[in-house]
């Protein structure tokens, strides 16, 4: 089968074998889309590490196509999204219920398909029954494959105890970006939002109750639209906002790291988060939020307008060049922004 495998020289189209089901609780998922991600965009441009040999991707869905003799909850033909994270539950941190902290039996780390083990970005995938969730008929693929991504964002509003009341300022508008800003809008925040891209930025705008490219958010329009205050919860979703976000962040308040960036440094002043009792969370991996994620989309399928571009594997290299900015006359574009793309089997 085909397959995109990230090695030294960058993601490579290789031919392998399709996979096969080992234990008798595995399902075999025919994918039919799986989403690129911020972090294998990050890896791409040498901003985390990734490892060789594996197969990148984890936001897929796709249809059961075999399942082991133990195999009670589906059946062949069903629709399924996929929970890429897989903790050991041995770990010093699963067995205390942390399994979002899980370092694996070996101590290397939590295994995550598309990360440390083969992923999605091919047409076949391999799993337990127990990472794979039942799409109800009235799902498309396009709001299903918003699940994981979604988990993630809910782990980060429930970590950091986001209330209806609170301002909160979204840094960036990408996916995650927007992600963010329907979550803190279906919750009854004050969402604003900022973002460089006029495509993107046309998107934060039908969003968030303002959005503006990040320049112009001044003490004027802050004080225009929270009075005295500034924001009480700030997510850098780009992953590299810290200065920004120290700027607007209430007294009280959360700045939220939230995208991955790790060639980023940015020095903080501990004074400055004592005397102003300004919490910086970090949340890790999502925890028990998928199931809330796959809720969120059955009651807000408008997520699915995120997906603005579609393409095979072997397109895979017009795919990322137009994500990374590298193809201005599309990427540029206010009516056909680019927000998700996908690979479509």
């Amino acid at each position: 089968m085909p397959a995109l495998v990230w090695c030294s020289e960058g993601l490579n189209l290789s031919e392998l074998d399709i996979p096969a089901i080992t234990l008798l609780t595995d399902v075999k998922v025919k994918i039919h889309m799986t989403g690129i991600c911020g972090t294998d965009l990050a890896v791409i441009t040498g901003k985390e590490p990734g490892i060789s040999g594996v197969i990148r991707g984890h936001e897929a869905v796709g249809t059961v196509v075999e399942t082991g003799a133990n195999v009670t909850g589906l059946k062949i033909g069903d629709r399924v999204v996929i929970d890429p994270n897989q903790s050991c539950g041995e770990c010093r941190f699963c067995r205390q219920g942390k399994e979002h902290l899980c370092i694996g039996t070996d101590g290397r780390g939590m295994p995550i398909a598309g990360l440390n083990k083969n992923g999605t970005f091919a047409p076949w995938f391999v799993t337990e029954e127990k990472y794979l969730y039942k799409l109800p008929e009235q799902m498309s693929w396009e709001a299903a494959v918003a699940v994981e991504p979604l988990a993630c964002v809910l782990h980060n509003f429930r970590e950091s105890g986001i209330r209806a009341v609170d301002s909160v300022l979204i840094l960036g508008s990408g996916p995650m970006g927007l992600l963010c800003q329907i979550v803190a809008k279906r919750m009854g925040c004050t969402t604003i939002s900022t973002e460089i891209n006029a495509g993107r930025l046309a998107k934060a705008k039908q969003i968030s109750d303002y959005a503006c490219p990040p320049e112009e958010l001044t003490p004027e329009l802050v004080s225009s639209l929270l009075g005295e205050k500034k924001f009480n919860i700030v997510m850098d979703t780009v992953g590299t906002q810290m200065e920004m976000a120290e700027q607007w962040v209430e007294r009280g308040g959360t700045i939220i790291p939230f995208g991955i960036n790790g060639k980023y440094q940015y020095t903080i002043s501990p004074t400055f988060y004592t005397q102003n009792a300004v919490r910086l969370l970090g949340a890790g991996e999502y925890l028990n939020t998928f199931g809330d994620a796959f809720q969120f989309v059955k009651d807000v399928p408008e997520v699915s307008s995120l997906i603005t571009r579609k393409y095979s594997l072997n397109q895979s290299g017009t795919a990322i060049q137009e994500l990374l900015g590298h193809m201005p006359d599309h990427a540029a574009s206010s009516d056909k922004p680019v927000l998700k793309t996908v690979f479509v089997f």
